[in-house]
């Protein structure tokens, strides 16, 4: 019986954790109260980067992830960086510009898709390929995982 409730439990958490198959249907606003819809990024090579502006790591992943963004834009490649940040879009705003992120921010303040994608920490990416299929998560950076993106990227 123990033994049952705690395989039951264990495959709970390890569904709950897993990364979604497919890009996920989510609206969130951008720090201007905008709404976007995931649908806004089907058709091209999508990177999903769950961060926060007191994430020390998430800071270093930048200038990567502005190396892929310059490599790979001219092939429609997208990078669509949600805010995990509890306080304001002003806030979140100011974060974004200091460290030179120049591409979509949108801010999910409540953290309501750690559940649809399967993040517990930030940074977490996922690369979806121009069909929405999941080609790449990662959870953490170091700037090996940026040579894995690239590789990736240049796959598709």
């Amino acid at each position: 019986m123990m033994r049952t409730l705690l395989l039951s439990l264990l495959s709970a958490a390890a569904l709950a954790s897993a990364a979604p198959a497919t890009l996920p249907t989510f609206a969130l606003p951008d720090l201007d109260g905008k709404s976007h819809a995931s649908s806004e990024f089907a058709g091209a090579p999508v990177l999903i980067d769950f961060w926060a502006t007191w994430c020390a790591t998430c800071k270093e992943s930048v200038p990567e992830l502005a190396k892929l963004q310059a490599k790979y834009a001219a092939k429609g490649f997208k990078i669509v960086s949600i805010s995990v940040d509890k306080g304001s879009s002003k806030k979140v705003a100011k974060g974004a510009k200091k460290l030179g992120i120049d591409w979509q921010v949108l801010h999910d303040p409540e953290s309501s898709l750690s559940g649809t994608f399967g993040y517990t920490g930030v940074p977490s990416m996922y690369l979806f390929d121009k069909e929405g299929k999941l080609v790449k998560d990662i959870t953490g950076f170091d700037p090996a995982q940026e040579k894995a993106l690239d590789a990736a990227l240049s796959g598709l």
